[in-house]
């Protein structure tokens, strides 16, 4: 019986076509292609200790380092997403802040409180002082 062959070149092509999508990683330099080393490996797979399973283990470890490398990336982007997120979320506090002590703007008060609230709640501490 024969086992469905895995299309590790059609999984490396789609991981690529999402890469591309993903703003801050479209912009980013593409990590090395997987995709020359499992076709030079399945050429030279008659040459190979095992022939066919051993071009199929190392499409199959290129495959799990392409995977890898693309979860690295994913992760790199969305910690910087969140770093950028709270750098502007912190711009926008200080912001109401100051402009809460003006009394024409009172009505802001109450969205200081509420943002300082939060920040106690999810970091456990109170928001630091605007450097």
């Amino acid at each position: 019986m024969s086992r469905k062959r895995i299309d590790i070149e059609g999984i490396i092509e789609t991981l690529a076509s999402v890469r591309r999508q993903i703003p801050q990683l479209a912009n980013a330099p593409a990590p090395p292609s997987a995709k020359s080393h499992v076709d030079e490996t399945a050429a030279r797979g008659s040459f190979l200790p095992g022939g066919h399973e051993a071009t199929e283990a190392f499409e199959m470890e290129t495959l799990a380092e392409v995977l890898e490398s693309f979860a690295g990336e994913l992760s790199g982007s969305i910690e910087a997403a969140e770093a950028k997120a709270m750098a502007d979320a912190m711009k926008i506090y200080y912001a109401a802040e100051e402009l809460s002590r003006d009394p024409e703007h009172a009505n802001l008060i109450p969205y200081v409180e509420q943002m300082r609230a939060i920040y106690r709640r999810d970091f456990g501490m109170d928001i630091p002082p605007r450097k």
